[in-house]
Formats: C-alpha cells, sequence, structure tokens
C-alpha cells in the first residue's frame, strides 16, 4: 500500500508540473528563501558549496541556489517532470540530474542538503531522512520545509474533504477548480491585512505578494496530492532524531509551517 501511495503521489506531481511549468514573479525570487530559511541560515552562505535539492520540480529552488552561487548542484526530481526541470536549468553549469526517490539520493558528501516541501508527501519519511543523512559530509546540514499542524486545524477541515475529491480528478477539471477558488482566495488574502483571521500571517507576508499565476499554481499544490502531512514540532523533532540527526533547530514559519535545519551524527 505504502509503495502505491507513493507511486500516485509521484505522478500526482509529475501532473501538476508538467502543466504549470513556470516560476514567475516573487514565487521564483531569491527573496523567498529569505521567507523560508529565516533565522536558521543565511542564504548567502549557499556560494561555493555542493548541494543536492530533493524534489526539485521545475527547478525553481536550482535556479536561485545556482543565483547564489552554488558550486554544483544536484537536482533529484523522481516524476516526469524531470524533462522539465532540464529544460528550464538546461542554460545553468555545475547541475546535474537525478530521477530516483528521496531515499536513494547517493552518499556523495554533499555540504547542503534542501528538501523543501517535500517531506510531508512520502509515506516512509524515515527512509528518506536516513538517506539524506548518509548523503552529507561530516559538516554538513540539513535544511526541511514541512506543513505544520499547529494554527491548521480550521484550514484542514475545509481543504482535506476538498482533496479527497480534487486529487482524483483530470488535470483540466482540477486546473479549472483551482481558477473558481482564485477568486475567494483574493478576497480573503485581502481580508486578512485588515483582520487577524486563519492564515493571516502567511495571507499577509506571501500569498499576497504572488501574482496571480502563482496563485493559482499554490491552489493547485493544495488539492493535488493524495497524501499530505502536517507535523507537529514535537513529531517532527522526534522523526528527526530516530533518523539520526541532531543539533535541531527549528523555526514556525509563519505560524503555519515548520522549517528545519539539522547536523547527522549517524543512527
Amino acid at each position: 500500500m505504502t509503495n502505491k501511495v507513493s507511486s500516485k503521489t509521484i505522478a500526482d506531481f509529475g501532473k501538476q508540473w508538467t502543466n504549470y511549468t513556470e516560476n514567475t514573479g516573487y514565487y521564483a525570487s531569491v527573496n523567498v528563501l529569505d521567507d523560508l530559511f529565516g533565522p536558521l541560515i543565511d542564504k548567502e552562505s549557499i556560494s561555493g558549496e555542493i548541494i543536492a535539492d530533493v524534489g526539485a520540480g521545475t527547478g525553481r529552488f536550482v535556479k536561485m541556489f545556482h543565483e547564489l552561487g552554488a558550486k554544483h548542484i544536484l537536482a533529484l526530481e523522481p516524476s516526469s517532470a524531470i524533462d522539465i526541470l532540464k529544460e528550464n536549468t538546461r542554460h545553468l553549469e555545475n547541475i546535474e540530474y537525478l530521477q530516483t526517490t528521496a531515499d536513494c539520493l547517493p552518499a556523495d558528501n554533499f555540504n547542503l542538503i534542501f528538501c523543501i516541501g517535500v517531506l510531508q508527501f512520502i509515506p516512509e519519511p524515515l527512509r528518506a531522512l536516513k538517506a539524506m543523512g548518509r548523503a552529507l559530509s561530516p559538516n554538513g546540514r540539513l535544511f526541511l520545509w514541512v506543513y505544520g499542524q499547529e494554527n491548521n486545524r480550521v484550514y484542514l477541515s475545509l481543504v482535506r474533504p476538498m482533496r479527497l475529491i480534487a486529487a482524483r480528478l483530470p488535470h483540466p477539471c482540477l486546473a479549472a477548480l483551482s481558477s473558481l477558488l482564485l477568486l475567494p482566495a483574493n478576497l480573503y488574502s485581502f481580508l486578512c491585512r485588515y483582520i487577524s483571521l486563519p492564515l493571516a500571517e502567511y495571507m499577509r507576508n506571501y500569498f499576497t505578494q504572488l501574482d496571480q499565476y502563482s496563485r493559482k499554481l499554490v491552489i493547485y499544490d493544495q488539492l493535488n496530492p493524495r497524501m499530505a502531512r502536517y507535523y507537529q514540532k514535537e513529531e517532527l523533532q522526534k522523526l528527526l532524531e530516530e533518523s539520526g540527526f541532531s543539533d535541531i533547530q527549528m523555526h514556525h514559519r509563519l505560524g503555519y509551517s515548520w522549517s528545519v535545519l539539522a547536523s547527522y551524527k549517524g543512527s
């Protein structure tokens, strides 16, 4: 069952990234990294490093890491979007591509491994995290970003029932639904400027900075996957420790998700 869920989730994202191939505006800017990293890491520290991007999608973060001066980037993407990834980054040097899952990441002594918005979709996260830990250099670090359960109760009560149906829709229908939901999402984000509603911090400081194409993509992204895990802080801490990580630092990003920086001591 786990392999079946994993295969379907990979196929879901392959469908998503082969239909939404562009990265535009704020969504594609290195300023997003400041938002994701928070106090955990300085984006300038990427310069000169050998890094891996686990779940590279269409190459959004690969481009950012290259712009910031990464020495070498392994872009790992298990889905059919690998072709889009290659096309979007073909003009960049020092990029290596690998079409496989996170648990098969080669142990190549990376200085930094980034797993941004990926772990929550992996049915067996322990295997993936151990592989990422083994792939780090002795002084290497893992940066991880996942959905958080804290402050998301109201949102999850709405999106989970919708996802049961939406994740099974063909792309044209899901794209149409995402377009339909864009108007109320825009209205909600406007209200969040003046009223302290659920997810107001996220809406004010992230969603409102996106162009309309990127906003629709974000909506599609929330409805598309068949499974998505929302981690509590203690649960995530325990998972990382069981995977062999130490020196775990956590940042509650925009009040709805978790950014993590950790070292690997072995398991």
